[in-house]
């Protein structure tokens, strides 16, 4: 079945001329030359009354049409600060076409009453890539979820109730399609009962979408030059669910998936405890001495391309943080003809240069080090990293119980019983299984069985820095891979074994050797003188990842696949979001097709 590609995002086109930013594709300004942020703060600020809702504490979701330099944003972090207000905010906004980092600090740098919140922005600003990024501000206070896409695209992929909305962006005149009826009608489905909406502009033909799509607009005062604006309220909908007062939660499972989950849980004020089932860390594939970062991309516009991108996203931005990474960039080569056909699609379709680009043999020879024959994608974002390293970063400081093998589960959701082998018993509000291969048997636990999965084994094949492959500089990966030494050693996988067995065998080194690509089999040494480590995946029929509640009380994250150390980061956040009451970072559209009940669904 035919698939569109995946859409791009179009050039930069935000251009500062005598220190006012304009975009160059729609002859508009980004914000007032009479003073940007006391418009801001007349239309959207006021026009809301945002301070009104801060004043109660209570949980708030804001949503904006264009998020543009992100004044408005920072408009409100700078409100809750001068209100000194507790209210947990998550705030959600579109952006069709995004200014450069550069560009967005020029056009910032005048308001000096900002300068430490722009700083902070700026600091955590994101890659110029289709999807959603994650990002946290004021301690955590406010989460920015920021949608890289056209609002006619992103908006229906949303699921939330916003109680505050700041339609903006560039002049219906200059950009109708962000004003439309359409979007007025998916503004109203994203909004709870009795929310506000504030726009700069009067516009006959947005007050009409705004009161065919529900809400009752009327008139204010405008700003400067300009005699009105418009407000909102919408008096339909539903009060969004209120956020869940934090609950106790028993993570299953203290691999990559669930050290994410558990260490977002806890985050968000929940008491976690991760089970492991193992006596020490890193008995699994977790626990494997370096691992892969890198993103799947499709040649069509597929779930698990989108998740790819804003999980590689989120996933590197950690790294970065924490200084993670021990080698830079991945080479997918073109192994076989079918990946070479693929691979040059690929690259036809204008993905950011340092999301992926196609280069020749001899670049990439030039930039591994080592004799390629072959062309293929250069990942410039993808990396080699320690998965041990990794995991405990992301749950540092959640209690972890080890040889805690689960035998029983009873109870239901808000009050869980949970025994192990060895008689150890543990109560929670909440489970989540992030077991790995061995999900099937403990979903049994609680009499669920998601039906037909394969569990493989893979092996990892450890090389000494003798070899003539130590030279390599960067990660290759083909139909396996292969990293550069880190300390002291190299490693070559991952084998394929439907059988699931778990031991290192001779002849899993040799099935590694043989899935390198010709030119490079000689320069690997004797087979007789490699150390392996082996462990199993786990997979379902159509090999997304499971992610999301698969009972009352009960949530899954698992089957994440050889793009785990991509991936398990963004679904962690988002499934503990979902748990706690939260938006979730990655859009509803992608949560629904990792659901675990997809498989219900489909029998039905």
């Amino acid at each position: 079945m035919f698939q569109p590609p995946l859409p791009q995002l179009p050039p930069e086109d935000a251009v500062l001329t005598d220190g006012v930013l304009r975009s160059s594709r729609f002859g508009d300004i980004y914000f007032s030359t009479d003073g940007g942020l006391a418009e801001t703060q007349h239309v959207f600020i006021n026009g809301t009354r945002l301070s009104d809702r801060l004043a109660t504490g209570e949980p708030l979701i804001i949503a904006e049409t264009g998020f543009g330099t992100g004044l408005n944003f920072l408009a409100v972090c700078a409100e809750v600060l001068r209100t000194n207000s507790k209210s947990k905010i998550d705030y959600i906004s579109v952006e069709g076409c995004p200014p450069s980092k550069e560009v967005v600090a020029q056009a910032l740098s005048g308001f000096s009453e900002l300068v430490d919140l722009c700083n902070d922005l700026l600091q955590q600003w994101p890659r110029r890539w289709l999807g959603v990024h994650h990002l946290s501000f004021l301690n955590g206070q406010i989460d920015l979820h920021l949608h890289y896409g056209q609002a006619e695209q992103v908006l229906p992929t949303l699921d939330f109730s916003a109680d505050i909305w700041f339609m903006d962006g560039f002049s219906p005149a200059k950009n109708p399609d962000l004003w439309s009826g359409q979007i007025c009608q998916q503004i109203a489905r994203l909004s709870a009962h009795q929310a506000s909406l504030a726009t700069f502009t009067v516009a006959a033909a947005v007050r009409t979408a705004l009161a065919q799509a529900g809400f009752t607009v009327q008139k204010a005062a405008g700003f400067g030059r300009k005699r009105d604006m418009l407000t909102a309220s919408y008096d339909k909908g539903f009060a969004h669910a209120k956020a869940v007062s934090p609950c106790s939660v028993l993570v299953i499972g203290g691999g990559i998936a669930g050290c994410a989950v558990a260490g977002s849980l806890q985050a968000l004020g929940a008491e976690v405890t991760i089970l492991d089932a193992a006596d020490q860390p890193g008995a699994g594939a977790s626990g494997n001495p370096a691992g892969i970062v890198v993103p799947f991309l499709t040649v069509g516009d597929m779930i698990s391309s989108r998740l790819s991108i804003s999980c590689l996203a989120d996933t590197r931005k950690f790294l970065d943080a924490y200084q993670l990474i021990l080698s830079d960039g991945v080479v997918s080569l073109d192994h076989d003809d079918r990946k070479t056909s693929r691979q040059k699609k690929l690259a036809e379709q204008g993905f950011p240069a340092d999301l992926a680009v196609y280069k020749d043999a001899a670049e990439l020879s030039a930039l591994t080090g080592l004799p390629l024959s072959r062309s293929g994608l250069y990942f410039e974002t993808g990396a080699v990293i320690c998965p041990q390293k990794f995991a405990q970063h992301l749950a540092a400081s959640v209690p972890r119980l080890y040889s805690a093998k689960l035998v029983s589960v009873s109870g239901q959701a808000g009050d869980w019983l949970a025994q192990c082998e060895d008689g150890r018993r543990f109560t929670a509000d909440h489970l989540v299984f992030c077991s790995g291969a061995d999900l099937p048997s403990l979903l049994q636990l609680v009499n669920q069985d998601l039906g037909p999965y394969q569990v493989t084994s893979g092996q990892l094949s450890d090389l000494p820095s003798t070899t003539s492959l130590a030279p390599s500089r960067i990660a290759l990966n083909y139909s396996g891979y292969l990293t550069p030494v880190i300390e002291g050693r190299q490693y070559l996988g991952a084998g394929f074994d439907p059988t699931g067995d778990t031991a290192v065998t001779a002849a899993g080194h040799l099935h590694n050797l043989e899935l390198m690509p010709s030119e490079l089999r000689d320069l690997a040494g004797d087979p007789a003188a490699w150390r392996g480590r082996t462990s199993r995946r786990l997979a379902y029929p159509d090999r997304l990842p499971l992610a999301g509640p698969l009972m009352p009380g009960v949530s899954v994250v698992s089957a994440l696949g050889a793009r785990g150390l991509t991936l398990a980061s963004l679904i962690g956040k988002s499934v503990a979001r979902q748990i706690t009451g939260h938006v979730p970072p990655l859009p509803y559209q992608i949560m629904s097709g990792l659901n675990p009940q997809r498989f219900f669904e489909k029998k039905l």
